[in-house]
């Protein structure tokens, strides 16, 4: 493979047996990937063919749009590994949908009205914090799912009476989140349905996965600087640990990096289709946060 930066032509080639490997941990949750390490090697002066071609403008925007999308789909998977990791470093462990009954299409108004919820919701829930990805649906309305805490079994809320007066009364925690969804929406226009797809039950990890998916399905649609999810603030997000790993096969690097503590179970698992990289997910809830240092040092004197 080539290609040319400023004027000048590299060439890449695989390294034998060498994998950059990444592992990042919070909060029981693990993930580790490796890919096989790409060495560039400089080659020469790009040839000039600009002499030969001549102009087309067609191709020449053919050629931007291309170079557009690309950076917007790169720019579209961070963002997604960044709201996965940010919902697994906070723990959060329900999910939650905003729907529209009218066929609300604007993307900017909704955001707008999931902020506002969210404000609305701290002010009745203490510590509530959430984690939104946007999804179009067929009919072009917006709608938003959230990861955040389970609700409490009830929530205290107020409501001025005709006479003036303020009245206290209990709503179930189930039913907040419509009644302030509501309150911003109009009555009747959407809801708020709280708890999610049996298979992500009791699974904060495949929670994170399910919710940070729609950040790629429109990712052409979000111009350069716009948010591409939305959340509360938080603990920051752990960094990751970087090593290279050297001498060693495919399935001995399997090997190495495959690490399971006591009570972990594998969320995903899962080989390059090239053969040129791994992925493991795994997840735990009745351990400490481990030493990422244990893989690396496993490495060195195995």
């Amino acid at each position: 493979m080539q290609r040319i930066v400023d004027g000048i032509c590299y060439e890449g080639k695989y390294l034998d047996s060498a994998f950059d490997v990444r592992v990042w941990e919070a909060g029981g949750h693990r993930e580790i990937s490796a890919r096989r390490v790409i060495e560039w090697t400089e080659i020469g002066p790009a040839p000039d063919w600009s002499h030969m071609a001549e102009p087309n403008p067609e191709r020449d925007a053919a050629d931007e749009l291309e170079r557009k999308e690309k950076n917007l789909h790169r720019a579209a998977m961070r963002a997604k590994t960044q709201c996965r990791r940010f919902i697994k470093t906070q723990a959060f462990n329900e999910m939650g949908t905003l729907t529209y009954r009218e066929n609300q299409t604007d993307e900017a108004l909704c955001k707008e009205h999931t902020a506002k919820w969210a404000r609305r919701m701290k002010a009745l829930i203490p510590g509530f914090a959430y984690c939104a990805g946007y999804e179009e649906q067929e009919r072009g309305a917006w709608h938003v799912h959230l990861a955040i805490y389970k609700m409490p079994e009830f929530v205290m809320m107020k409501k001025q009476m005709p006479n003036g007066e303020w009245r206290a009364f209990k709503v179930k925690g189930r039913n907040i989140g419509t009644v302030v969804w509501r309150s911003i929406v109009g009555a009747d226009n959407g809801l708020c349905f709280i708890g999610g797809k049996k298979k992500i039950k009791n699974s904060p990890a495949k929670l994170a996965a399910y919710v940070s998916k729609y950040i790629t399905k429109h990712y052409e649609d979000v111009p350069d600087g716009k948010n591409r999810y939305t959340h509360s603030q938080g603990v920051p997000i752990p960094q990751v640990i970087r090593e290279r790993f050297v001498g060693l096969s495919l399935g001995e690097l399997i090997g190495r990096c495959f690490w399971l503590e006591e009570g972990d179970e594998v969320v995903s698992h899962r080989v390059g289709r090239w053969q040129d990289s791994y992925y493991l997910c795994t997840e735990s809830s009745g351990w400490d946060e481990p030493d990422s240092s244990m893989l690396f040092s496993r490495s060195k004197t195995a």
